[in-house]
Order: structure tokens, then sequence, then C-alpha cells
């Protein structure tokens, strides 16, 4: 009897030790994270991209992917909603984001001729003015310098949108042009570090972003692959609302 009740007893003490374990690191933890501030953003973002492969040859189409010469001028625009979270008792946070961006990019062309029997001399030329469309889950983190200054950097899991099959069937390298379109890469990784500076409910910031992993590898056409390997780049200046602010530093 003495036995079986000390068995019961082991018993319930294991359950309560990893049945309330969960709680109590939740309730430990729970005093070290605040929410600081939860907030939507707009920025104007100029960017890049950069195709290792300056001039490939498909059949009869020579294809430029260095057109207009990688110059940084290429625009676009990026939408978020982020929270920060601050850790511990410290200068350290973090900061979530779920955002969208759609942005330029760098101009290619293609070289061909639509009658290849006379003269080969004035060839037909059209060009590539792709756009990059993605959805982006961002886990920044970050440093209080000061009341109202901050550093912050860290990685973005991005997902990309694949331009549709736009082209007209009559047009001659529509299918390449598709090809090149379909070449984009689902899932890409890419990094983020910037400054902000907080002026009331504004959030200012200034980033640079770099992808980490490619944003094209490699293209198909004709039942041959085409290495077409590229990555981005982009500088963004943004300006944020905050819509709850738990410092609330504009009634001061």
């Amino acid at each position: 009897m003495l036995t079986s009740f000390a068995s019961s007893l082991r018993a319930l003490k294991f359950r309560l030790l990893f049945g309330s374990g969960p709680l109590l690191l939740l309730a430990i933890a729970a005093p070290a994270q605040r929410l600081e501030a939860v907030g939507v953003g707009a920025s104007f973002n100029i960017s890049q991209t950069w195709v290792r492969q300056r001039q490939i040859q498909v059949e009869q189409y020579s294809i430029r992917t260095d057109d207009d010469g990688s110059r940084l001028d290429d625009t676009g625009n990026r939408f978020s909603a982020f929270a920060r979270i601050g850790l511990g008792t410290g200068k350290l946070f973090v900061q979530p984001e779920l955002a969208y961006t759609s942005v330029l990019g760098n101009q290619s062309s293609i070289t061909y001729f639509s009658r290849p029997d006379v003269n080969l001399v004035y060839p037909d030329v059209s060009y590539l003015y792709p756009r990059l469309r993605r959805t982006e889950l961002a886990l920044l983190g970050g440093l209080h310098l000061s009341r109202r200054f901050y550093v912050l950097a860290g990685p973005l899991l991005a997902l990309n949108q694949r331009e549709g099959n736009t082209h007209d069937p009559a047009f001659r390298p529509a299918e390449l042009f598709n090809s090149l379109h379909r070449s984009v890469e689902r899932v890409q990784v890419l990094g983020q570090l910037g400054v902000g500076l907080q002026l009331g409910r504004f959030d200012i910031t200034a980033r640079y972003e770099r992808s980490l992993s490619p944003y094209t590898r490699a293209f198909d056409y004709n039942g041959r692959t085409y290495a077409y390997r590229q990555r981005t780049g982009q500088a963004i200046f943004g300006l944020g609302f905050l819509v709850f602010d738990r410092h609330r530093p504009w009634r001061r």
C-alpha cells in the first residue's frame, strides 16, 4: 500500500514538473520581453540586379544582361507592418516585419534576326524590363543607441512572384522571354542592415539590402539549361508611422 502510494506521488511530481515547466518558463521570460511599438511603413527603394553571365548565346538569340551598364538607377517601393519587442531591461530588441516589395530590375536585351537569310546587317533588338515582386518575412535584431536612434540588421525570407506568359505567341522570342520569367527562384534569402531615427510617432529608416541566395540560377530553353545566376541589392529609405508606442515620446 505504501509502495503504491509512493509510486503515485512520484508520478504526480513528474507530471507537475514537465506539465508546468513551459508555464514556468513563460512566466520567467515574460518580464524579460515587452512590446515597445507597432507600426506600418512605406519606402522608396533604389534597386539593382546583377547577372554573373554578361552575355548568353541561346541558339540564334544573343542575350546581353548588362544592357544599361548596371547603374544603381532602378526604383520601386516597399510596404510593411512591423512590431518592436524589447529584450530584457537593456537596449536590445527584435523587430519582425511582414512586407511587400515591388521594384524594377536591370534592363536586358535580346538580339536576333527576323529573316536570317537576308543580309544579316540590321538585327532586331527586344528589351526585357523585369519587375521584382515579392512578399517578405523579416526577423531583424536591433540596438537602441539613444532614446531616438537605433541600428538594426537581420535576415529576410522572400516569396518571389513570377511573371506570367504575357507575350504574344507570334512574337518570335516570346518563349525565350517566358523562360527567363520562369527562372525566378520562388524562395530567396536576403539580409538587411540599417539605421533608424524615431521622431514622435514617425520612424525614419535607411537600410541596405543584399541577396544571400540567388534571385535566378538558370533557365531552360528547347531542352537545354543555361546558366543565369542573378543577385539583387537595394537601398531602402523608409518612413513609418507608429500606431502604438509604449514610450509615447510625443507626450514628453
